[in-house]
């Protein structure tokens, strides 16, 4: 499930700044929409991504015998991939819930540097950037 979701992710992330390029190089806006669109279209992009994974791992616990329902496994797996946990669940499936949390939690930090990287790039003219570049940073050699 671990690699499953990695490559998911993968292929999600590639399809967000594939498709985030097609936007910004074919119907850009007139009137700067587009610092409200692409963002929004970024996030809810990864969004969706978190959300098929989290269908996955649900998919897993309610085939595989852990929940009577799958709404009942759609909680226990957004619970586990966010961290937030539900409580008390069968022997043979703690481990594995335990690996969807921290799956979710390495997953969860790739989407927010992603997002940071990326909505940076794009929002954000290095010569317009309100703070000096390597204002503060340790120079090698300094001093020689």
């Amino acid at each position: 499930m671990v690699v499953l979701t990695v490559v998911i992710h993968l292929v999600g992330l590639s399809a967000v700044v594939l498709s985030t390029g097609l936007h910004l190089r074919r119907f850009k806006t007139v009137l700067h929409l587009d610092r409200i669109l692409v963002p929004c279209g970024m996030v809810l992009g990864v969004f969706a991504i978190h959300a098929v994974e989290i269908w996955a791992y649900a998919l897993l616990y309610r085939f595989g015998g852990l929940s009577g329902t799958l709404e009942e496994a759609l909680f226990i797996s957004a619970g586990a991939y966010s961290t937030a946990g539900w409580g008390a669940l069968p022997l043979g499936w703690r481990v594995v819930i335990a690996l969807e949390s921290v799956n979710g939690l390495i997953l969860l930090g790739w989407s927010t540097a992603f997002l940071f990287q990326n909505l940076h790039r794009l929002m954000v003219a290095e010569e317009d950037h309100p703070l000096p570049a390597g204002a503060i940073a340790r120079r090698r050699n300094a001093g020689r």
